[in-house]
Order: structure tokens, then C-alpha cells, then sequence
């Protein structure tokens, strides 16, 4: 009887057991299939799902022609899944293409990490060779890569983006909102280990907005004399850094804007911040004998002088309390016209006793100093203009003649532009207009006058004394044979803020003017720092200033004035027809005898040689050459 009992108390025991189970495993169904449903529902689509922002097409940037600057491109980034890489010998193939070192690639293969990149933003070319490769662990992301198709031309203007299209420096950050556009994000199919299988869960996803496209003010051409010539002339001179703003002086628009060292956007990581900075709007100075220009207008338009008011240098030296200002060349008696062409301290400070500090002043501010004035482009600095409190006679005399007062190359443009239009002092601009990409203009820029600073009549006399440097004074290597000419030179020497002096050794040279001074269509600054080979603005920028105004001129089809040129250039014109050496001879009015007939074969005088017009020029001529 024992034995039963006990058989029967087992089975009722294990029927109660799996009767449990069954019970708990029909509960535990219920309550996934049915209480948890949702949840688990949304678990699995993440796990089989994942979103993905998909960027737009950032807009280009053109110059005022229309020629790319800066435009987006396919690309593709590659990256590892470690876990998954089976074969490290096949993987160490696809270095060479990718230009990384093998040990780097392996490096990266042996992390730790579930995912590392490669490399980003590959050519698709390349991409779609290693993706023919079918290696286990190495996966692709398409996606679009900024490029600046003229290298460094503008680099440190138009800035650049970081690797997520994002706008970081110059206009490429200043017009971020204009040429981003807008992403989307949609949902991408993925396998249980989170690889993308094809096909978009959205339904009907929304293309993405394409950015809008700027037009600058810029001419390409321009921008590439400029730079060539900044370049080569701080290289002669063997100074540390460069700028130059070139701008059409009637609409405000900016044609050229360079900084030395170049700024290559297109590798931008390889450059340090101090290269990456665009000059022509940050770098404050101290102008030197550039601010004569303006206290000479000063004086003209409040009739408290004219060009013909004469002024005692004292031979140089000048007494102001404790302190002693000296002028590089001893004058004794100068007029107003021969203080600037001269460029005495002296004479200029007595020029600014006999205004005032007062009108000084107001005058500086009117003209657009201590002030940003507005260009589209970031870092613009204000310069400083001291406190009206703080001018006692040493402040008055040395902001007379640059010191004690610092600008920026992009205001002197902007204020040596209101001379040359006739008084109007017209903000700087940078865009020409903003369009759609289907080709629709949105805004387009139009000149805005800030304010009248001068009458027509006191530009016209400055204008004539600024002439006289380039003809007479210290700009004469700024003159250009034929053209009118109108600059001021500029040597200032360099602020110490650990001694609170100057360095004795450092100099910031630099030219402004015009041209042509008659219809002025160009404005031009040159500024280099701390040049080794000569230190005066006459002998560092006036050059660079030369070369390229008269490049420029001659790109904008700008002839010169045939009764200012005294001399011409005799060309080569050995294998040239008479009639070819005809046409030259009536344009450039010399007389011409011929020898023989056909093709020229000898000239006299030679080619390269300087003759006056009327010469007479021989030319022997053969017809089998």
C-alpha cells in the first residue's frame, strides 16, 4: 500500500508542476502578445530600424562672373566595423587608395570600438572600387563634400566648412542660414547587427532643401592680380604678412580682398588660426602718414586752410612738452600740399593745433574710424579712436600724423573712397545678390550711402595734393606712366604693450590711393608688416601698389591718357607685316621707314628699348622669313 501512495504523490506533484508551467508560460504569452504588444512592437522596428539625417546640397558661392568658388561634390565616407574584419591582409589593401599607411589601417582595424572611420569624404570613384572589394567589416556612407575649386584664391574670405557642411569661417559662416538649406531625416532598414539594408521605411519622403547661391562682388581675375602681386612684393621686402582690399570707390563693391600667407580652405586643418584670419577686416594698426589724407580734408572743408596755407617744420624737430616728434627729412616752411607730399609730423601737427581737438575728432568719426562699418564678412574689428577726455597737445600731435589711433585696411578703403566718389562715404559690400537654386533672384545688393563727409569741392582739391605725392613726394614709385595717380604713403612703426613705446625695429608700411585720379574706378590699400629689405611705405607698397593698378586697369580695358605719355615701350615686331607695324605706328604716333617689303626681319631701335613718340623707327623687311 506504501508504495502506490507514494507513486500517486509524485504524479499529482509533477501534474501540478506542468499544470503551473503551462499556466505561467499562457500568462507570460498573454502579456507579451497582449499587454506588452506596443512596447515590444516599437522595440523591434528600433532594432530593425534606425533614422538618418540626410543633409541637402549646400548652396555655391560664384564670383560677380558667375565662376565657382565654392561647391558641393558626391562623396563617401568609408568606415570599420572591427568585429567583423576576418581578413587583415585583404583589408591592408585598400591603404594605397585611400592614401593612409598600412600600419594605420591596421592600427584602426584592432580598436576596440564597434565602428571607426577610415576615411571621410573619399571620392566616389575611389569608394565604389573598394566597395567592389566586398570586404567583411568595412562599410560605406554616402553623403556630399565641400571643395573650393581655385585653392587658396579668397581662402581666408570664403572661409570653409567642417566635415558636416557646417559653416565655420568667413562666408561660409556668415551666410550659414542663406547657404545650408534643410535636411530631412528618414528611417533606413538595418539587419540585427545594425547594417543599412536598402530601401527607406518613409513612405514618401521630402527631398531635402537645397541652400541658396551667393554672387559676390569679387572678379576672380582681380583677385588673382592682387594676390600674385601682394605675394611677390612681401617676399622682395622679406616681410612677415601682407593685405590689400581693392574696391570700386563709386558702388561700394569689393573686387579684391587678399591676406598673405594664403589660406587653402580645401585643407584647412593643416593651417593655424593666425593664417586663417582675413586681414583686410581684422588686423587693427596704426596707420601713420595715411591719416594725413583726412586731416588734410579736414582742414580744405572746414575753411580753416587751404592747399597753399604755409606751415614752419622747424627743420625737423619739435618740442611738445617733454616729449619730441621729428620728421625723417628736415623742412623749414611748407604748404599744405607739400606737408602731405613730403609727409612732415611736424606740419601735420600744427595742421591739427589749428583745427582743434575737437574737430578732429568728429572729423575721424565722420570719416568711419573707431567703428565697424558693416562688411558681410565676421571678425571685423572697429579700431580705436582714444577717448576725446584723454586728448591732451601729445595726443593731438601724434593722431595728427597715425599714431595713437588704429584702423583697419578695409575702413581706410572705405574713407579713402569718399574722396575719390565726391564726398559720399558708401558701406563696403561683399555679395552681389543671393539666388535661388532654380535660378531665381532673391535680394540683390544695392550701394548704401552712410553718410556725406566732405563737399565735391574739398575731394576734388585732395584729390590734386594726393596727386602731387605720386608726381612729387614720397609716392612716386606708385606712378604709372599715363595714368593719373592719386596716393599717400604711410611708415608707422609698431606698438610694444610690454614696454608701452614702439619697437624700434618694426614698422607697418603701407599705400592708399586711386586711380584713375581724373574717374577714379578703383580704391586700393596695401599694408605689409614688418618688412626687413626697406621700411618706408614709398619703397615697400608703393611698388605692389604700381603693379597692380596697372594690371588692373589694363584687365578692366582702362587706356591710359596718350598726352601724359611721354615715352613708350618699342615692341618686337620681327616677323610682323608692314601693315601690322602700320596700325602699331598710328596708335602710339612715332614715324616708321621701311626697307625693303614682307616681314620684318630687324627693327631699330631694339625691342624693350623706351622712345619718345614722334621717334623715327627703322624697320628692314624681307619676304621669305
Amino acid at each position: 500500500m506504501g508504495q502506490p501512495r507514494k507513486e500517486r504523490k509524485k504524479f499529482y506533484l509533477v501534474s501540478i508542476f506542468i499544470t503551473g508551467l503551462f499556466l505561467l508560460m499562457g500568462y507570460k504569452s498573454f502579456e507579451l502578445q497582449v499587454l506588452q504588444r506596443d512596447s515590444l512592437s516599437l522595440r523591434a522596428k528600433k532594432q530593425h530600424a534606425t533614422t538618418r539625417k540626410i543633409p541637402p546640397i549646400r548652396g555655391i558661392i560664384y564670383d560677380r562672373n558667375e565662376k565657382p568658388l565654392a561647391t558641393t561634390v558626391p562623396a563617401t565616407s568609408i568606415y570599420l566595423r572591427p568585429g567583423e574584419i576576418k581578413d587583415s591582409r585583404k583589408l591592408a589593401a585598400i591603404s594605397k587608395p585611400l592614401g593612409i599607411s598600412r600600419k594605420k589601417l591596421l592600427g584602426l582595424a584592432s580598436s576596440k570600438k564597434p565602428v571607426v572611420w577610415v576615411k571621410r569624404w573619399e571620392d566616389p570613384e575611389t569608394a565604389r572600387k573598394i566597395r567592389e572589394m566586398r570586404l567583411p567589416g568595412v562599410g560605406f556612407v554616402e553623403g556630399s563634400k565641400r571643395i573650393y575649386p581655385n585653392g587658396s584664391l579668397l581662402g581666408q574670405v570664403i572661409g570653409f566648412t567642417d566635415t558636416d557642411l557646417k559653416g565655420i569661417e568667413g562666408i561660409e559662416y556668415s551666410f550659414e542660414e542663406t547657404l545650408a538649406g534643410e535636411a530631412i531625416t528618414v528611417k533606413i532598414r538595418t539587419d540585427a547587427k545594425g547594417r543599412n539594408l536598402s530601401g527607406i521605411q518613409d513612405s514618401s519622403p521630402r527631398e531635402p532643401k537645397k541652400g541658396n547661391n551667393l554672387v559676390l562682388t569679387v572678379d576672380s581675375r582681380i583677385q588673382h592680380i592682387v594676390e600674385s602681386e601682394l605675394e611677390r612684393g612681401v617676399k622682395e621686402m622679406k616681410a612677415d604678412r601682407g593685405s590689400a582690399v581693392l574696391m570700386n570707390p563709386q558702388t561700394g563693391e569689393i573686387l579684391a580682398m587678399a591676406s598673405y600667407p594664403f589660406f587653402n580652405p580645401n585643407n584647412f586643418s593643416m593651417f593655424p588660426g593666425t593664417i586663417r584670419r582675413n586681414l583686410p577686416v581684422w588686423f587693427s594698426f596704426e596707420p601713420g602718414s595715411t591719416l594725413k589724407v583726412f586731416l588734410a580734408a579736414t582742414l580744405l572743408e572746414e575753411k580753416m586752410g587751404n592747399e597753399n596755407t604755409r606751415y614752419d617744420c622747424n627743420n625737423g624737430i619739435q618740442k611738445i612738452g617733454s616729449n619730441t616728434i621729428k620728421d625723417t627729412h628736415g623742412h623749414g616752411i611748407l604748404t599744405v600740399s607739400e606737408t602731405i607730399a613730403y609727409s612732415s609730423n611736424i606740419c601735420a601737427w600744427k595742421i591739427g593745433e589749428t583745427l582743434g581737438t575737437k574737430k578732429l575728432h568728429e572729423s575721424l568719426v565722420k570719416f568711419g574710424f573707431g567703428r565697424k562699418n558693416g562688411v558681410d564678412l565676421p571678425g571685423e574689428a572697429s579700431g580705436k579712436i582714444q577717448n576725446i577726455k584723454n586728448w591732451g597737445d601729445i595726443e593731438l600731435a601724434t593722431i595728427s600724423f597715425g599714431q595713437g589711433i588704429s584702423v583697419t585696411p578695409i575702413q581706410l578703403a572705405s574713407a579713402l573712397s569718399s574722396i575719390a566718389n565726391g564726398g559720399y562715404l558708401i558701406k563696403p559690400r561683399i555679395v552681389r545678390k543671393i539666388v535661388s537654386p532654380e535660378g531665381r533672384v532673391l535680394t540683390e545688393k544695392k550701394p548704401e550711402i552712410l553718410k556725406k563727409v566732405t563737399s565735391y569741392d574739398t575731394t576734388l582739391r585732395v584729390t590734386g595734393i594726393l596727386e602731387e605725392v605720386v608726381k612729387y613726394g614720397t609716392g612716386a614709385n606708385a606712378a604709372i606712366p599715363g595714368y593719373r595717380i592719386a596716393g599717400k604713403t604711410g611708415t608707422a612703426q609698431v606698438p610694444n604693450p610690454k614696454t608701452g613705446t614702439y619697437h624700434k625695429d618694426k614698422y607697418i608700411s603701407s599705400f592708399i590711393g586711386f586711380a584713375p585720379a581724373d574717374e577714379p574706378s578703383l580704391t586700393l590699400v596695401v599694408i605689409v608688416e614688418n618688412p626687413r629689405q626697406h621700411i618706408h611705405g614709398g619703397d615697400v607698397a608703393a611698388p605692389i601698389f604700381r603693379s597692380i593698378t596697372e594690371k588692373v586697369l589694363a584687365y578692366k580695358g582702362i587706356p591710359p591718357n596718350k598726352k601724359m605719355l611721354k615715352e613708350v615701350i618699342m615692341p618686337d615686331m620681327v616677323n610682323k607685316s608692314a601693315r601690322a607695324v602700320m596700325k602699331w605706328a598710328e596708335r602710339e604716333e612715332v614715324s616708321v621707314r621701311f626697307i625693303g617689303s614682307g616681314y620684318v626681319v630687324s627693327q631699330h631701335p631694339p625691342s624693350g628699348e623706351k622712345i619718345k613718340r614722334g621717334t623715327d623707327c627703322t624697320f628692314t623687311l624681307k619676304q621669305d622669313i
